[in-house]
């Protein structure tokens, strides 16, 4: 991702269910061993994005995000089998994420990809109140 795609980037983010602000997405841009991605249409248009870091041989989606009117076109899947691929290539070993146990389409996507469910935070997301489920994916 670009400097020059953080307002879409933070647009897109308004539109999405627990939003990142502004400040939250530029700190992706500054974090040294963090990767962030953008999928854009053949205009330019922002329709998701992806960020996560890797730290020795352990990687953490931190966040990945498709525009309401672009899911279930294949770019999450896109987004997040490219940063497995980038953090494989780093020689990363394993991923994990936290997401929402209410969270439906994204816990079918996690299981479809293959990713495991190794955890549970209760009581972990605010507004609205909800668990977190760990999930993990090897890398290799």
């Amino acid at each position: 991702m670009a400097v020059g795609d953080v307002s879409a980037v933070a647009a897109l983010e308004e539109r999405c269910f627990s939003s990142w602000t502004l400040g939250q997405i530029e700190t992706e841009l500054d974090r040294k061993t963090g990767l962030v991605l953008v999928a854009a249409s053949s205009f330019g248009e922002v329709q998701g994005w992806c960020c996560g870091f890797l730290t020795g041989s352990e990687a953490e989606l931190l966040k990945v995000a498709v525009g309401p009117q672009w899911r279930r076109q294949g770019i999450a899947k896109g987004l997040l089998q490219e940063l497995c691929n980038q953090f494989r290539a780093r020689n990363g070993e394993r991923i994990f994420l936290e997401v929402r146990s209410q969270n439906l389409p994204a816990l079918q996507l996690y299981t479809k990809l293959g990713w495991v469910e190794v955890g549970c935070r209760k009581g972990y997301y605010k507004e609205p109140a909800d668990d977190a489920l760990v999930f993990v994916s090897k890398l290799q």
